[in-house]
């Protein structure tokens, strides 16, 4: 009789930073936006993830990484959920992470899906709605998890381009040539129908991203990876605040909110003319802020806004989401943490983009321009 033996691919990291101490709570934060549940037990950070277990613990002068899991592939995108949060947090400092162990070749991410455009939709001036057809897609039908990264194909290539991930946790291109990528939330998704609904807001200054989804035709090419980013916890008073780039995943948690809650939904758009029809409680109002030609990003509409809030007595049944540019974003943080004196598990914030770097200047940047200043 033979013995069946179930491998499990391990491996682990030893690195030298001195000033760990500096980055362990931003690091954690990030790791646990993407799709990871993080427990810290005796100065160990316990994460879990679809992909196997990891640790992340800080010592006195570094920081110590192990990871595990059922196969060659899981290994490859579980160190990329370690190292790709760690990077940027800590690019400044140009950390090299070696990992020993086992050692897995280039793959393609486990999460990786196949799109096609389904159909096109201009929904206002400056909103346009593309439902995509894949299959396989529960595994981003998730109320908890709102934003995946979109991969945009060339319309007509013969041998689409697909990041895989390597033994480093890296991310690698054939050929090193890379096809644009974006982060965007989901909108709608009906996996048994095998659709995703996405609404690209339209720039002044469009980026990849939007050039591609303003070109858009049915059969178009794309693919996803993902989910990542938290959506709403249970609350019954509900402040959920944005610019358009907010706007989906405000409304998706609208039309999603038991008809008990209360609260408000602040909302920055350019003119009346982009305001588009919601569903949501009765006892939520829905504000509707205009910058009236002013560029976006260069308003304090978000911000004064939310300085004039009734807050209840008790916060612990408050819930806070929203998204916008980086200035604001600081701000509307550093007034939920100092001002209102919210706990962190009460608001969820995200800096979706900043005035004055692209994704890729974001991501080579770090912290400095995405953490709140």
């Amino acid at each position: 009789m033979s013995l069946i033996i179930n491998k499990r691919y391990r491996a682990n990291a030893m690195v030298p930073f001195a000033k760990i101490s500096e980055y362990v709570e931003p690091i954690v934060d990030s790791i646990a936006t993407h799709d990871m549940t993080v427990e810290e037990a005796d100065g160990v950070h316990h994460i879990r993830s679809p992909f196997g277990d990891a640790t992340f613990e800080a010592t006195a002068n570094g920081f110590r990484l192990t990871a595990e899991a059922p196969d060659a592939g899981g290994l490859n995108r579980l160190k990329h959920a370690l190292v790709g949060p760690i990077g940027f947090i800590a690019a400044r400092e140009k950390l090299e992470i070696h990992w020993d162990g086992d050692h897995a070749e280039p793959a393609l991410p486990a999460d990786l899906r196949i799109l096609h455009v389904k159909s096109v939709e201009d929904i206002a001036p400056r909103f346009r709605r593309i439902v995509f057809r894949g299959e396989n897609l529960v595994r981003y039908d998730r109320d908890d998890q709102f934003h995946c990264r979109l991969i945009f194909q060339p319309r007509g290539t013969a041998e689409p381009r697909w990041p895989m991930l390597d033994h480093r946790g890296h991310v690698v291109w054939p050929d090193d040539k890379a096809v644009p990528t974006r982060v965007y939330t989901i909108r709608h998704i009906d996996a048994a129908s095998q659709e995703i609904t996405i609404d690209f807001a339209l720039h002044a200054n469009p980026g990849p991203a939007t050039r591609w989804a303003m070109d858009a035709r049915t059969a178009d090419l794309a693919g996803i990876l993902g989910p990542a980013a938290n959506g709403p916890k249970h609350a019954e008073f509900y402040i959920l605040i944005g610019d358009e780039t907010a706007l989906p995943g405000i409304a998706r948690i609208l039309e999603n909110l038991p008809v008990t809650a209360t609260g408000y939904a602040f909302i920055e758009v350019d003119a009346k003319s982009d305001e588009l029809p919601l569903r949501c409680p009765a006892g939520l109002k829905v504000v509707w802020l205009h910058r009236n030609g002013a560029d976006a990003g260069t308003t304090t509409l978000l911000e004064d806004t939310v300085c004039t809030i009734k807050w209840p007595e008790t916060l612990e049944t408050v819930f806070v989401w929203g998204g916008c540019e980086h200035r604001a974003f600081s701000a509307i943080y550093r007034h939920m943490k100092k001002d209102i004196g919210l706990s962190r598990d009460r608001f969820v914030l995200y800096s979706h983009w900043h005035r004055r770097f692209s994704e890729e200047e974001i991501i080579a940047t770090g912290a400095e321009a995405y953490l709140p200043q």
